[in-house]
């Protein structure tokens, strides 16, 4: 029977640990998912929402370093503390619903083949789906989970094929622990974070082992909360080059299997119409041409 590791990874950004966290409390059975969250040296703020998480779940495993160690070799700490038999990558500024667990294992238990995993997310290219129409809305502890269990039930009603991706995104990474153990861990040359997950799908892939879309599950990611958008810029340009100084040519190959926008307009549709899809669309094709940078990353960054 599969059962379900998590694996949370936490630097600053308090508010969002603790809008994560008050996902999990909501919709975690903690006697059955086991949870390790390791703090790669976060400020004595965010470490205080650690502490009274874990007085209240004192079955949660917590690892934290004095020093700043970086996101990959964090995530490689946390995997390694980990003993269920599908391990969930999940980023500290994301908000997950009900029935999180229980859709991810579904989705492992239709192929024995299936390696790596990754839902739809309000940013992540390139299956995000915005989380609602009014972008200035202002998320917090309230809201929010109103907002994530209303699109939620709409989730819930997407019959899931599990279609084979090129680009599965690390803000909520799921893996068999087989396709693990015979790949190995994260490649920390791409330290502090980006493209690590392709270089991860491509070593799976070359090994055998399926990356899939779940259609059928939901997380809220609010993107760039650690790093900030500029530093989250510079890591991209440098790790994009490295993944494909290492994997240029076989990625082309593979992603022209699987083109990116594929399955989005399915999925999209479930939640909004297709007026609105297009809407989406047409913006972000207009975002690519405009010459003022500000502007264009803005509307890239409410939208897609």
């Amino acid at each position: 029977m599969l059962s379900h590791s998590l694996v949370i990874t936490v630097y600053n950004a308090s508010k969002d640990v603790a809008l994560c966290l008050q996902s999990l409390e909501y919709s975690l059975d903690f006697n059955t998912v086991e949870v390790v969250i390791v703090d790669d040296a976060s400020e004595i703020e965010t470490q205080k929402v650690l502490d009274h998480f874990l007085e209240k779940f004192p079955q949660v495993k917590l690892i934290r370093h004095t020093e700043n160690k970086g996101y990959l070799y964090s995530v490689n700490e946390g995997i390694l503390q980990t003993t269920k038999s599908i391990i969930t990558l999940l980023n500290s500024d994301t908000y997950i619903p009900c029935h999180f667990t229980s859709r991810i294992l579904d989705c492992f238990a239709k192929d024995d083949k299936i390696g790596v995993a990754s839902p739809v997310l309000t940013h992540g290219n390139p299956f995000s789906v915005p989380l609602s129409k009014h972008t200035k809305q202002v998320y917090d502890e309230m809201t929010l989970p109103i907002l994530i269990g209303y699109i939620n039930e709409k989730a819930k009603n997407i019959i899931p094929y599990y279609p084979d991706i090129a680009f599965p995104d690390g803000a909520c990474f799921s893996i068999r622990r087989n396709c693990l153990d015979k790949i190995g861990l994260f490649n920390e040359e791409y330290s502090p974070g980006y493209f690590e997950e392709l270089d991860f799908c491509m070593r799976a892939v070359k090994a055998g082992f399926r990356t899939v879309f779940m259609e059928n599950l939901y997380v809220y990611h609010k993107s760039h909360a650690s790093f900030g958008k500029k530093k989250t810029a510079e890591h991209m340009k440098q790790n994009k080059a490295r993944f494909y100084a290492n994997w240029g040519e076989e990625y082309k190959k593979y992603a022209h299997n699987y083109p990116k926008k594929q399955h989005k307009k399915r999925v999209f549709c479930c939640f909004y119409s297709l007026w609105y899809y297009l809407y989406i669309e047409s913006l972000l094709k207009i975002s690519r041409i405009i010459p003022v940078g500000s502007v264009r990353r803005k509307i890239r960054a409410l939208y897609q």
